[in-house]
């Protein structure tokens, strides 16, 4: 059932979506309005205090393990993290490639969640017309709590250091968000976030 604060929440985008329509309809572009909600189940308690799989939700074949390559629509809205850890994933397999988390997760020291706050705020929408190195290297998911809710952003350590979002890191393929404030697709990020996570692994 949803809180009042989610209601709230709800009514406030829903006027917005509906006023930045409006305005679409001039040739404005829409802007993406909706702020992060979390949700209501306890996500932490349900896995024992883990917050990483021990392999990331697998990504369709068709996608060959790496899960959506369309770009996002628009940048998310996340809120800021009251805590986050940090896990690596390995490829291996052939095709479609597997995801396995390699070590125990990290936490962010509290000194660094404000920078991390401002660095989940320059997520943008990738290129559309972006070309990759072929090379493959190792993946990493920055997992951050609200509350018991947990997000997931999960970086590419190879190629055009893609990003993407999974809304529940032990079921959501990264890409694949829905929950509000999240989205689908593939997003680019300021360097320092990437390097703040490989610093954070040790």
């Amino acid at each position: 059932m949803a809180t009042n604060r989610e209601w709230r929440w709800t009514v406030t985008a829903a006027v917005l979506l509906l006023a930045a329509s409006l305005l679409s309809g001039s040739g404005a572009p829409t802007p993406h309005v909706e702020l992060q909600v979390p949700s209501d189940i306890d996500e932490i308690t349900a896995h024992a205090g883990q917050v990483c799989p021990g392999r990331l939700p697998p990504a369709p074949p068709s996608t060959y393990g790496f899960g959506t390559n369309e770009a996002a629509r628009f940048a998310p809205s996340l809120a800021a993290p009251e805590s986050a850890w940090v896990c690596r994933y390995d490829p291996q397999g052939g095709l479609p490639v597997v995801w396995i988390r390699q070590g125990d997760q990290q936490p962010v020291p509290q000194r660094s969640l404000s920078g991390l706050a401002d660095l989940l705020t320059q997520l943008r929408p990738a290129a559309d017309d972006r070309m990759c190195p072929a090379n493959l290297g190792p993946r990493w998911m920055l997992v951050y709590s609200i509350g018991t809710d947990l997000t997931g952003v999960v970086m590419d350590d190879y190629g055009c250091r893609e990003i993407r979002l999974t809304d529940d890191p032990f079921t959501t393929v990264p890409g694949d968000a829905t929950q509000s404030g999240t989205v689908t697709g593939v997003l680019a990020g300021p360097a320092d976030l990437l390097e703040l996570t490989r610093n954070t692994s040790g």
